[in-house]
Parts: structure tokens; C-alpha cells; sequence
């Protein structure tokens, strides 16, 4: 190690040893990270508000799921290599920069003009020092590591390149560049993972990392309501809508944090589900709270628009089956499970409510859904206390189970 404990220089290394795994938390630097992706979010959210048609869906998810994966990227390096040292704070800074201008163009890109080759050209910037990183990780480490390493690095040069290319292709094949990176990114970590043959991630920090971001969206959703919504003339229907939606908000939060079974991050390989199970699960959110402005500031009609069905009800949908896909990779699981069937039933009456209720009154349709995230919230809070293990079965088989 060289340099004062500020500008210090030390290598990178594999951090999945037993001393590194037994409990590890994010950095300040880390925190800070993701507080320019909630910049980016809020642009994409304001852009889905003002555009929630199905173009306006298409794009918020295209942008949203790329942002997210360059926030995973940084993350998951972070987990395994990070020595938090000077030479990683000024690549992360200079990701963070980027990242920023890719935020100042995403209402361009999302009201269709233009702004794509731009955006293209800062998220070079992003996966360029992200394949810097892994070069350096690459000189300082051996054996499975660096076969590790070198499996991404080789993935993560191409994709890179793709998205180079992409600067210089019109759309729409601008756009097919691009699903075509994030598709050969996702394709790649099975075969990646399974070089390491202990531990894959550090537990303790993956789980705070996603639970650290989680917060930074929802509290980003609720920020950008009340930011939206300041000056609006409330009238008994809006009160009454917004204090629903807070309410929802809270249950989210509360079925995140308390219920949602994170087992499956342990389990080597298999903990893959966990980050995928994310790919719907933030974007959905962040609809949410596009669809909360929406639904406060109409809450007086006689019902709310197509895309502001599907924002509101729609996005809480996303969240639930994200919720249930991570479910099924638990340690202990089952698809009998109350938790598992009731965030599936939970999906199909906010996407019947989102395609169906255009003549539901505005209020009703908002405290409907509230009505059913509680019971959601209710049916997990008191299911048999073993979590994933608590299936539709008489009480005590999953103690046999677990014994």
C-alpha cells in the first residue's frame, strides 16, 4: 500500500476470501455513486409523465435497464475487487461524470430528438473505465480470478465496441446495437460465474448494495412527486390519492426490506437470479412514481388514462414479479409458497386493473391498489416466520424440512 490513507495505491485482489465474506458494507464513495444514477432516473421518469404512451414505455425501459446495468457493472467489480484506493475513486468519478451526461440527454432521447449518439458516446465513457478497472484487476491477481477476469474483460470488450459503433449508426440499428451489448453482457456471466469455484459474491455487500439502491430509487420516486405536485391545487380526491400512494410506497419498502428472501444471493451461480430479478424491479418502481403524479394530479376524473394505468399499477406489478422470481431461488422454496402465489395473484389484478380499469373512477382505482399491496404485505407479514420455507402445507412439515 503507498500514499497517505486518502490518495493511497493499493492493488486490486480477489475479495472473496472467508476474512473479506463475513460481513462487508458500501463505501461513502459507493453512496455517492448512486446518487448521480437517481439523477438519471428522475429524467426518466419526468420523460415517461409526460409520455406515458407505448412509445414513452419503450424508451423508459430501453434507457432505464441501461443506466441500471452500467450502476450493476461498477457494482459487482466493487464487490469482488475493490480496494477503494485512488486510482478506483478517479475511475468511478470519471464514470459518475459520464453517467451525468448521459442523465442531461435522456429527455432528448426520450421525447425522440435526438440525443442518442450522445448518450452512445458517455456510455463508452462508463464501460471503457469499467474495462480499465478489470485490466488493472487482471495484473494483480492469478488463477481462477484471472481466468475470471479475463472471460468478462474479453465480453465486456466487445459489448464496449458495440456500443462505440453505435455512436456512428443511425437509428433505429443505433438501438439494435445496444440490445445486442446488454443481451451478450447478460449472455456471458453464467459461463463467467462458474470459474469461481468458492464463493461467487460477498454477500453482505451485494445485498446492502442493492438495498442502498433500492432506497435511492424509491426515495428518488417520492422526491419527484412532491417536486412535481408542489403548487397543485389539492382537492379532497388528490389528498386522498396521495396519501394512498404514500401509503404503497411504504408497503414496497416494507416488503423489500422485511419480507423478500435474499438467500439465493449465497448460492453460487444460481445467484444470478438475484441481479436479474433487479432488471424489472427498479425501472417498475420509478413507474410507479410517474404514475403517482399522474394519478394525484387527475384524481378528480372520472378515470385514469391507459398509461397512467400502467405506470401506477403496472409498475407495483413489476416489482412483485421481480419479487417472485427471486422468491423461487431461495434456499428453501417452493411454488406453494403463500408469499410466492399471493406476489403472482398480486401481478395479475394490477395488470387486469391496468388493461381493464379505464372505467374505474380515478379514486377508487388508486385505493384498490393500496387495498391490495396491505393484504399483500399482511399475507407475507404473518406466513409461517421460516420465509421461503413456508408453503401450503400444515405447519409443521417445514420444520421437518428444515431439520
Amino acid at each position: 500500500m503507498l500514499g497517505s490513507p486518502t490518495f493511497r495505491l493499493e492493488p486490486p485482489r480477489l475479495r472473496l476470501a472467508e476474512e473479506d465474506t463475513a460481513e462487508r458494507h458500501a463505501t461513502w464513495f459507493e453512496l455517492y455513486f448512486d446518487l448521480v444514477f437517481a439523477a438519471a432516473f428522475a429524467e426518466l421518469a419526468t420523460g415517461l409523465a409526460r409520455d406515458p404512451s407505448a412509445a414513452g414505455f419503450a424508451r423508459y425501459a430501453g434507457l432505464f435497464v441501461l443506466v441500471q446495468w452500467a450502476w450493476a457493472g461498477f457494482t459487482y467489480y466493487a464487490n469482488r475487487f475493490d480496494t477503494d484506493d485512488l486510482i478506483y475513486r478517479l475511475a468511478k468519478a470519471g464514470a459518475a461524470a459520464a453517467v451525468a451526461v448521459s442523465a442531461i440527454e435522456i429527455p432528448r432521447v426520450m421525447a425522440g430528438a435526438g440525443g442518442s449518439a450522445v448518450f452512445a458516446g458517455s456510455y463508452v465513457v462508463v464501460r471503457s473505465l469499467l474495462v480499465a478497472l478489470y485490466v488493472r484487476a487482471r495484473a494483480h491477481v492469478a488463477g481462477e480470478a484471472r481466468r475470471f477476469v479475463d472471460v468478462l474483460l474479453t465480453a465486456f470488450s466487445v459489448t464496449t465496441g458495440m456500443w462505440l459503433l453505435s455512436v456512428f449508426v443511425p437509428p433505429p440499428y443505433r438501438f439494435v446495437l445496444w440490445g445486442a451489448a446488454f443481451v451478450l453482457d447478460i449472455g456471458v456471466l453464467p459461463g463467467a460465474w462458474s470459474i469461481l469455484k468458492g464463493p461467487r459474491t460477498v454477500v453482505s455487500h451485494i445485498t446492502e448494495r442493492f438495498g442502498t439502491f433500492f432506497i435511492v430509487v424509491l426515495g428518488q420516486s417520492v422526491a419527484a412527486v412532491v417536486a412535481a405536485v408542489a403548487g397543485f391545487e389539492f382537492g379532497v380526491d388528490s389528498w386522498v390519492v396521495a396519501a394512498a400512494c404514500f401509503v404503497i410506497a411504504l408497503c414496497l419498502w416494507w416488503i423489500y426490506f422485511d419480507l423478500a428472501d435474499t438467500s439465493v444471493v449465497g448460492r453460487g451461480r444460481l445467484g444470478l437470479v438475484y441481479l436479474y430479478g433487479h432488471i424489472p424491479l427498479f425501472p417498475g418502481v420509478v413507474a410507479f412514481g410517474a404514475g403517482t403524479k399522474l394519478a394525484i394530479t387527475h384524481a378528480g376524473d372520472a378515470g385514469l388514462t391507459t398509461g397512467t394505468r400502467w405506470a401506477f399499477a403496472g409498475g407495483i406489478a413489476a416489482f412483485a414479479l421481480s419479487l417472485a422470481v427471486i422468491h423461487l431461488g431461495a434456499e428453501w422454496t417452493s411454488t406453494r409458497d403463500r408469499a410466492f402465489l399471493g406476489r403472482l395473484a398480486l401481478v395479475v389484478l394490477l395488470c387486469t386493473l391496468a388493461a381493464l380499469g379505464g372505467g374505474i373512477d380515478a379514486v377508487l382505482f388508486v385505493l384498490v391498489v393500496a387495498i391490495a399491496v396491505i393484504g399483500q404485505l399482511l399475507l407475507e407479514a404473518f406466513t409461517f416466520p421460516t420465509g421461503a420455507a413456508s408453503i401450503l402445507q400444515p405447519p409443521e412439515a417445514p420444520l421437518e424440512r428444515l431439520g
